[in-house]
């Protein structure tokens, strides 16, 4: 357990670095991505500068009022995410590119940072036993990944189905059963296994 919390401490740094720090020039958006009225373009600027000092808090702050007046700029989406991710709240940098990804699904980079803190709630998920909501996470990561990148993801989505099931067995529940089959009908090995284990209940 021990070098697994290890594992998981590492993935989050060296996914931190391939990232990059919020405030790298070459990460956030720097222009608005829409025309905007005097006050609101005062308003990115400072939160711009904010973020461009690594001043995390403040520009939080400003983006997300930003945001109540444009909430469809998707300069203040993938911003926001960063300062998220840098600030070590996961959750909402998934959130905040997530909403920036469906207003602007054709960027790149966006769509590298969304999966790659998608795995690391899915490594979190998974390591506090919250399975299915990390095989949830990985199936989204499948999605966003180059094709040479999801045969490894499967990888993931099965063992944790493994994992899974091993818990199903040991319930020995025709519920758990059924419900194990609605979810994974699918599941390589595991799905078969459970419809027969049915079968010789019926």
């Amino acid at each position: 357990m021990k070098f697994f919390k290890f594992a998981i401490i590492s993935f989050i740094v060296l996914n931190y670095l391939a990232l990059g720090c919020a405030t790298a020039p070459s990460q956030f958006s720097e222009y608005p991505s829409q025309s905007l009225s005097r006050f609101d373009r005062e308003l990115f600027a400072r939160a711009l500068l904010h973020q461009q000092k690594g001043q995390i808090e403040p520009a939080i702050v400003l983006w997300n009022k930003f945001l109540q007046k444009n909430p469809n700029s998707f300069a203040a989406r993938n911003n926001l995410g960063l300062l998220y991710y840098a600030n070590d709240d996961v959750t909402q940098a998934v959130y905040h590119f997530d909403r920036g990804f469906k207003l602007r699904p054709e960027a790149v980079q966006l769509k590298m940072h969304l999966a790659r803190v998608l795995k690391i709630r899915a490594s979190i998920l998974e390591e506090n036993r919250e399975y299915d909501e990390a095989i949830m996470d990985l199936r989204r990561v499948a999605k966003l990944s180059p094709a040479k990148e999801q045969e490894d993801v499967e990888r993931q989505i099965e063992a944790l189905e493994d994992r899974i099931f091993e818990q199903v067995k040991k319930s020995n529940s025709m519920e758990e059963y059924q419900g194990f089959l609605k979810k994974y009908p699918h599941s390589p090995g595991n799905s078969d296994e459970a419809r027969l284990w049915i079968e010789n209940r019926l």
